[in-house]
């Protein structure tokens, strides 16, 4: 049987392939996901089984070649959801010297152009007073296997070099080369592909815009009636903030110290409206430490929603700049984005004619009641940055990828 196997960082992103699974599967694959949760977490079980989809964590394997791994395995495809880390170049190297096809598959909307600039020199800022947490377990492990996949004393020399002058180019904001060299990269959104192009000199031909696989389900999905829905949340007051984690971490300069800061000065304010803040958790965060800040706030959180319904029922939308915002533009529900106290200074992702910025805390109280917004310019917005919205983004990706794979 032929095998597709999937690739990321952590067990977490299972729902990424999750998604794709069943059609590979109905086309007599067998399927695996290879993360590496242990070199970030304590975890309990080396392989698990989800919803059908086999996860298999690298330290089952009892050793540090990532190349041995991939051998092991023998798959005849892989589909990686990053393109620009250490460990995505050594994979990409170990798939060309093995003959297996690779593919990377975007997992959420790219930062703008106007906002790399802003994003760089935060990273920059926050990696100097946090430098000797770059030398974590995984960062490690990357390293290790990406040396050993050089093969070259001068290709060493010159990466340390390249490296120190400029990290980012290794990881956020990758720089296109050889090592970064796939069958295919699929992107969810024009505005992706421009970036990738324009501004990371990715080739033409190796990125292909093929929609958001989230947006299908929210696009075929139905609103309900909103008493089950709050019901089925456990949501109190109908009268509801939404609000989108971004997972802001200390690349930002943020940990949960600083989360929950900005979060009491938002909740104060929403409950003296009369409303109440209810957060779609991001999936990297880790919320042991927030649990009882949550219930001494009366702040209700959830891990998983039906976006849509989440989004149409609530008064407004709050977010600092998640990809997932595009959700809300597609109901053309309202957006209001914080700049004021320890917000201040983060990037604007999207134009402030799409959502609204507010740099004082004042001016977020005074327009709390205003939730209009102008659907013909959100319109616009959506047709050059996300395109078509059909419901049919996994069947197109999948399908590339099966004829792709008939051609070999």
């Amino acid at each position: 049987m032929r095998k597709i196997l999937y690739y990321d960082n952590w067990d977490k992103g299972y729902r990424n392939f999750l998604r794709l699974d069943p059609i590979f599967k109905e086309n007599g694959y067998s399927t695996i996901l290879l993360h590496t949760s242990s070199l970030v977490d304590e975890i309990t079980e080396t392989d698990k089984e989800i919803d059908g989809l086999y996860l298999r964590d690298i330290s089952f394997y009892k050793t540090k070649r990532l190349r041995k791994i991939i051998k092991s395995e023998a798959p005849d495809a892989i589909i990686m959801l990053n393109l620009s880390f250490m460990i995505d170049r050594a994979l990409i190297r170990i798939c060309n010297d093995l003959n297996i096809k690779i593919y990377h598959l975007s997992h959420g909307m790219l930062i703008p152009s106007d906002s790399i600039k802003v994003v760089k020199q935060t990273i920059k800022n926050s990696s100097k007073k946090n430098i000797f947490s770059k030398f974590n377990k995984k960062n490690k492990y990357a390293l290790f296997n990406y040396l050993i996949e050089l093969k070259s004393f001068t290709k060493t020399i010159s990466f340390f070099y390249k490296a120190i002058k400029n990290h980012t180019n290794y990881t956020l904001f990758p720089i296109y080369s050889e090592e970064l060299k796939v069958n295919k990269s699929f992107v969810f959104y024009p505005s992706d592909y421009q970036i990738m192009v324009k501004d990371f000199g990715f080739p033409k031909e190796m990125i292909e815009v093929i929609g958001n696989p989230e947006l299908d389900a929210f696009y075929n999905s139905q609103i309900i009636e909103k008493t089950t829905f709050l019901n089925t949340n456990n949501i109190k007051n109908s009268n509801y903030i939404g609000y989108f984690d971004d997972g802001l971490s200390k690349t930002h300069g943020w940990n949960n110290n600083k989360w929950l800061t900005f979060l009491k000065d938002l909740n104060d304010i929403i409950v003296s409206k009369g409303s109440s803040l209810v957060i779609k958790l991001h999936p990297r965060r880790d919320i042991k430490e927030c649990i009882s800040f949550f219930e001494e706030n009366n702040i209700t959180y959830l891990s998983d929603v039906d976006f849509k319904n989440f989004i149409h029922h609530s008064k407004f939308i709050i977010s600092h700049f998640s990809s997932v915002i595009v959700y809300a533009l597609l109901l053309n529900k309202k957006i209001k984005s914080p700049r004021w106290g320890v917000s201040s200074g983060l990037e604007e992702k999207y134009p402030n004619n799409i959502i609204e910025y507010f740099y004082s805390k004042k001016s977020f109280e005074d327009s709390f009641s205003s939730i209009e917004t102008d659907k013909n310019e959100t319109q616009k917005y959506l047709y050059n940055t996300v395109g078509k919205v059909d419901g049919n983004s996994i069947t197109k990706v999948v399908g590339k990828i099966l004829n792709d794979l008939k051609d070999e």
